[in-house]
């Protein structure tokens, strides 16, 4: 009994030692030690699923896009299932697609010409045109986790272009919103100026980095559904 309870007031020293440990983590760290626990395919079946799951607003954009990570056939199911979606969204007028991450993930680009007038963060009339598309990946909640990154040329100072691409998100996440889309997994990124594909030397340079980048991210609900063999019946 002694030793049991100078363990425990060992213990309770230590912590006290190293209040802040935890806090002090890499943000990168807790985000992939959590999506592991959400998605971990362990032989622990009795166990409570996590009763917290990350909040993805809070990571950066290259930290959202290396997570979940899958297992092979969740992979292949997934794969197949983002394949079907680009073809999909090309027969819709949407040319600027790829698959990344391993084709696990669907990256499309819109011209900022096709969604907004010039210096305006309105959408413009067709902007409906190019959103619309995306309504259907946007119907169940986590099915994606969406990434919304907006673009500009480095026209103006720094902080005009990311007030500009800020507002311009929050008018896109605000379009799907109020078209119906489930949000709740969406997250807004103004890059400003700050990642260009082209020159801003040029006229046609300047306009190739004004765009919208859309990222579709498996979400905890197309993983489970991958497991359950369900994706095939979407």
């Amino acid at each position: 009994m002694m030793n049991r309870k100078a363990g425990m007031v060992l213990l309770l020293g230590i912590a006290s030692i190293f209040p802040g440990g935890v806090a002090a983590q890499n943000i990168f760290q807790k985000a992939a030690n959590t999506i592991s626990s959400w998605f971990s395919t362990g032989d622990k079946k009795d166990e409570a699923p996590a009763a917290e799951h990350i909040d993805i607003t809070k990571l950066t954009l290259d930290e959202n896009l290396s997570i979940p990570e899958l297992d092979n056939k969740e992979a292949r199911k997934i794969r197949a299932a983002q394949s079907r979606e680009m073809k999909r969204l090309r027969k819709a007028r949407l040319t600027d697609l790829k698959l990344v991450r391993n084709y696990e993930v669907i990256k499309a680009t819109l011209a900022a010409s096709n969604l907004f007038l010039p210096n305006d963060t309105m959408l413009s009339d067709k902007a409906d045109i190019f959103l619309r598309p995306f309504l259907s990946d946007l119907r169940i909640p986590d099915y994606y986790h969406v990434m919304v990154v907006m673009h500009s040329d480095d026209t103006g100072s720094e902080s005009y272009c990311l007030d500009l691409t800020r507002a311009r998100a929050h008018a896109v996440r605000n379009w799907f919103a109020s078209h119906g889309g489930n949000t709740d997994c969406m997250v807004l990124y103004e890059a400003g100026p700050f990642a260009p594909v082209a020159s801003n030397a040029t006229m046609e340079g300047r306009a190739r980095n004004r765009r919208l980048d859309i990222y579709l991210i498996p979400g905890e609900k197309m993983i489970d559904m991958a497991r359950r063999g369900q994706l095939d019946k979407r």
